[in-house]
C-alpha cells in the first residue's frame, strides 16, 4: 500500500511511519522540514497550506493518515486550512481513504450534543475544539471515505494494544490513551476496512 502521512514528525505521525513501513507499505511523510522527517519513509518538505503541494502529494496515493492538530488556539487557521487542502485533493485525485486523528471533544455527550457543547467543557479548550468541529463538519459532507480517531487526553507512551473503542462516544470512564496506541489505530484503520465514515473514541 501507498501511504501519505501528513503531521509525519509528530507524536503520532511519527510512530504511525514506522509501524507502517515495518509492514513493509511505501510510507511518504509530509512534513515542514525534511530533518524532521522519522526514518524509512519517503520524505516530503511543504506546508499544509499550499494546496498545490498537497494536492501534488496526495495523487497516487492509496490511503491517507493526518495526524496534524493545533496545539494553540493561534494554530487552528492552519490546521482547518490544511485539513481543507488534503480534503480537496483528495477528491481531485480520486483518493477516497483517509484516517485522522481528531479530539474527544467532537464526541457526543448525549444523543443531541457534542462533548464541546456540553456547559461544563472547559473554556480554554474551546478555540482548539471548534476546529475539530470545523475538520469533522467537512468530512461529514464530503464523499470521502474517512475515519476520525479521538483520543482522551494522549500522554506519549508505547503502544499496549490493549484499549477501548466506541463508535461515536468516548468509552465509559475513559480518561487516557497512549500517543503509541493512537497510533496503532490510526494505522490498523487506515489499512482495514473498520469504522468508515464514523468518529472512534479511544481510552483505556
Amino acid at each position: 500500500m501507498d501511504l501519505l502521512v501528513f503531521g509525519a514528525s509528530g507524536r503520532v505521525g511519527s510512530r504511525l511511519c514506522t509501524y507502517a513501513a515495518t509492514d513493509g507499505h511505501r510510507v511518504t511523510a509530509f512534513v515542514r522540514e525534511g530533518s524532521s522527517a522519522p526514518d524509512d519513509a519517503r520524505v516530503v518538505e511543504g506546508d499544509v497550506t499550499d494546496a498545490r503541494t498537497v494536492a501534488e502529494t496526495v495523487d497516487d496515493q492509496d490511503a491517507v493518515c493526518s495526524a496534524l492538530g493545533p496545539e494553540t488556539e493561534a494554530g487552528t487557521s492552519a490546521f482547518t486550512a490544511g485539513t481543507e487542502n488534503i480534503s480537496d485533493g483528495m477528491e481531485t485525485a480520486g483518493v477516497d481513504r483517509l484516517v485522522a486523528v481528531s479530539a474527544a471533544a467532537i464526541l457526543q455527550a448525549t444523543p443531541g450534543r457534542l462533548r464541546l457543547d456540553m456547559p461544563e467543557f472547559p473554556d480554554q479548550l474551546r478555540s482548539v475544539a471548534t476546529a475539530h468541529k470545523t475538520v469533522y463538519e467537512r468530512l461529514r459532507d464530503s464523499a470521502l471515505d474517512w475515519t476520525l480517531a479521538c483520543p482522551a487526553q494522549m500522554p506519549d507512551g508505547a503502544p499496549t494494544n490493549y484499549y477501548r473503542t466506541a463508535v461515536d462516544y468516548l468509552p465509559e470512564d475513559g480518561q487516557s490513551i497512549s500517543t503509541g496506541d493512537v497510533a496503532t489505530f490510526v494505522y490498523d484503520t487506515a489499512v482495514g476496512d473498520e469504522y468508515r465514515r464514523q468518529r472512534v473514541g479511544l481510552a483505556y
